[in-house]
């Protein structure tokens, strides 16, 4: 049996994942399922957003196992397809109101389990000053606060052996041209290193 490929598109505030999930699904059809963005699905749904210590971290434990569930629903589903997740559950890291190791103790996890539940990682950066965008009523950072966010997720997947980075120098077509092709590249089969020495 071939082991069905998960994918987690992550990456800062504004990097272009909705505009990139929703190409994928016209790009590649039933060749992929999309898990949805926790956050998005809780936050929309009226999950109060709290700002406290202790708020913070319930919010982000809630995000976390609304992640597991609807990746482990998807996989169940569509077994045939590759599984690409709008954010991974290593996201919450860089929301966490306290130390790293407090994150793991928490949820009662480990970095290793959460690197090993995703075949692959597309890490897209938060857009130039020029480029960021603020119309998302659910984005609530400033510019700032998105490119330190966008930092903190790439140091929560830091030691995965399969994360791609997609940087933000490139005009935003070019970007999702690179980030269209890393997927078609992954579904074709292809090794880490020929798609990273292809990209870059």
């Amino acid at each position: 049996m071939i082991k069905q490929k998960k994918l987690a598109i992550t990456g800062g505030p504004s990097g272009g994942k909705t505009t990139l999930i929703e190409t994928l699904k016209k790009e590649f059809g039933q060749k992929i399922s999309i898990v949805p963005e926790a956050a998005s699905i809780l936050y929309s749904g009226g999950f109060p957003r709290k700002k406290s210590f202790q708020g913070k971290k319930h919010v982000q434990r809630a995000i976390y196992f609304s992640q597991k569930e609807l990746e482990s629903l998807i996989q169940l589903e569509y077994p045939e397809s590759m599984v690409i997740c709008d954010r991974g559950s290593l996201d919450s890291v860089a929301y966490w109101p306290a130390e790293e190791s407090d994150f793991y103790q928490n949820l009662q996890t480990s970095k290793d389990i959460e690197l090993q539940r995703y075949e692959w990682v597309l890490h897209l950066d938060t857009a130039t000053f020029q480029d960021y965008d603020t119309s998302n009523p659910i984005r609530t950072e400033t510019y700032e606060e998105a490119m330190t966010l966008n930092e903190k997720i790439k140091m929560a997947w830091n030691g995965h052996e399969q994360r791609l980075i997609i940087k933000s120098d490139d005009d935003f077509l070019m970007k999702m041209t690179k980030a269209i092709q890393a997927i078609k590249y992954i579904l074709n089969g292809k090794s880490f290193k020929e798609i990273e020495r292809i990209l870059s």
